[in-house]
């Protein structure tokens, strides 16, 4: 059985050897496993912030080539994500692999500890670029579906949404992690590797396409009796809308559902190579989903140094959430004051009327909790200011490329809704 999986899988990566893609530039973020490669939108600015993709790699594959598979460099453009190619280690027959669960694919004993070394790559990621942490993606070919649904088990509270190509979940009997993820499943009824009614590998029992679904909408205690149930054509070379979606998004937790991909008739997963339509279809899922947490560790963005403002951290309008994150100074006729005992929050208003002009505070914490430095190892302050005799706060706030001089006033103490009474945007010199 052994030999059997090493000729599929060496077949398979020479297979997708004859679909690299070159020599694609990429950034390099350190890590204890050396240089990762990272790729980032030619346009990026620390001004923005970006969902992060990992894509985890199948066995005997490594980082290069399951990007060769999928092609996400082709679109991070388009879809503006950055996007990283991690390689697990690699066991006694130099196959790189992860060590995900007990049925795939840990075939030598290895003590590689994978989840903590990608859980130091997203927080090394963190730090070097400016990641929404509400938009942590995880997608995962093969053994990396098995790694993808793995982490987003031990880390619910960091990724997002985890996509599981031809992996699995697992049968041994656990807690429900202690957050939702949104997971999706993806599975050819004709897999013949990893089978998609379930199956064993050396002897280690994994779950099916069906199981593993349902054991996640358990997870985020969705109600099973109520999933939806529509078609897509994934496949051109199969007649039809050959693709089953069954999505359970009923009564689950907040930021959590489960969703398959029942692909009838079709391979291991989404194929070798995966279309582009089809990575453009999984990135389209992705980006649907979100939590509901705070994007940073404080809210505010570096303003452009042009702009010769006196503050070195302005608010931000965070088109994917419609939510407006900035820091506000409590004042006291013009002086520093205190409201419940702090002088900085961090605010997050929604936009709750447009034709009138109105915002409304949807969430507030106290600014910097943990005393973080920004990337000038400066201490950040608050452009906005929240004036306690008059009502008005005023603020400076990057709205696409423009940044805008703004001056509410609240109307209404009861739901923390104010109102526009001037607006300016300020020119770059």
């Amino acid at each position: 059985m052994k030999f059997m999986w090493k000729i599929f899988f060496r077949t398979s990566l020479f297979f997708s050897l004859f679909f690299l893609a070159g020599n694609i530039a990429a950034k390099e973020v350190s890590t204890t496993r050396g240089e990762i490669p990272v790729y980032i939108p030619a346009d990026y600015a620390d001004s923005q912030t970006y969902p992060l993709l990992l894509l985890l790699h199948g066995y005997g594959f490594d980082g290069k080539v399951a990007e060769s598979i999928w092609g996400f460099t082709e679109i991070i453009d388009k879809y503006k994500f950055i996007y990283a190619t991690p390689t697990g280690t690699v066991d006694s027959t130099n196959s790189p692999f992860w060590n995900a669960t007990n049925a795939c694919c840990n075939f030598y004993g290895s003590t590689a500890d994978d989840l903590s070394f990608l859980y130091r790559l997203i927080e090394a990621i963190k730090a070097d670029y400016n990641i929404d942490a509400n938009r942590v993606y995880v997608v995962g070919d093969s053994n990396g579906g098995f790694m993808a649904l793995e982490l987003a088990y031990r880390f619910p509270e960091i990724i997002t949404a985890a996509v599981s190509s031809a992996g699995a979940s697992h049968f041994e009997t656990r807690r429900p992690p202690k957050a939702g993820v949104h997971v999706l499943q993806v599975q050819g009824t004709n897999d013949t590797s990893i089978l998609y009614g379930g199956g064993t590998i050396q002897g280690a029992i994994y779950p099916g396409l069906e199981a593993s679904t349902n054991q996640w909408a358990s997870y985020n205690k969705c109600s099973e009796i109520d999933a939806e149930i529509d078609y897509k054509d994934l496949m051109p070379k199969i007649l039809g809308h050959e693709t089953e979606v069954k999505v359970f998004n009923k009564g689950c937790l907040r930021e959590g559902s489960a969703e398959s991909w029942t692909i009838e008739g079709g391979g291991h997963g989404l194929g070798r190579p995966v279309l582009i339509s089809n990575t453009e279809e999984v990135v389209d899922w992705l980006l649907t989903k979100a939590k509901f947490g705070w994007p940073s560790k404080y809210n505010g963005i570096t303003p452009p140094s042009y702009l010769g403002l006196n503050f070195n951290n302005i608010g931000s309008f965070n088109e994917r959430d419609g939510i407006i994150y900035t820091c506000i100074r409590a004042l006291q006729n013009g002086e520093l004051s205190e409201i419940n005992g702090n002088s900085r929050f961090d605010i997050g208003f929604e936009i709750s009327s447009s034709e009138q002009g109105k915002i409304r505070v949807i969430k507030s914490r106290r600014f910097n909790s943990n005393n973080v430095l920004n990337k000038s190892s400066e201490s950040p302050d608050c452009s906005g200011s929240f004036e306690i005799t008059t009502g008005i706060y005023s603020d400076i706030i990057l709205l696409g490329k423009d940044i805008l001089q703004i001056k509410f006033k609240l109307t209404d103490i009861n739901v923390l809704e104010l109102t526009l009474l001037s607006i300016d945007v300020i020119e770059d010199p």
